[in-house]
């Protein structure tokens, strides 16, 4: 399964009324510059994990990725986004995992 790929939004001085979207199973990705957040809006009954993908490794050891949890009706932002976070394909991609989907929608949001 491909990661939902999102495009991040861009506050403006006017003010920004983001739109969310269902992640897919796999997780979501998005570009970053350092600059863009990720808010998870989690509507289901149960909380949920997210897990931030780390890109780098340090010699040669890949390294844990930190995880959070969303409570059950509640919602999260997260980043900005080290370089650390970006996968190693030269395309500053981050990457994040959900213990679960149902219920749960997302924004990538730039500053």
């Amino acid at each position: 399964m491909a990661r939902t790929a999102l495009t991040a939004q861009r506050f403006t001085t006017l003010g920004l009324a983001p739109s969310y979207v269902t992640p897919d199973a796999a997780g979501v990705s998005f570009r970053s510059g350092g600059k863009q957040v990720l808010h998870v809006k989690n509507a289901s009954g149960s909380s949920i994990t997210v897990t931030l993908k780390i890109g780098r490794t340090v010699e040669g050891q890949a390294v844990t990725a930190p995880t959070a949890t969303v409570a059950a009706g509640a919602d999260k932002f997260f980043g900005p986004f080290s370089d650390n976070y970006e996968q190693p394909d030269g395309t500053d991609t981050v990457f994040v995992d959900f213990s679960a989907v149902t219920s749960v929608t997302v924004a990538a949001l730039s500053l």
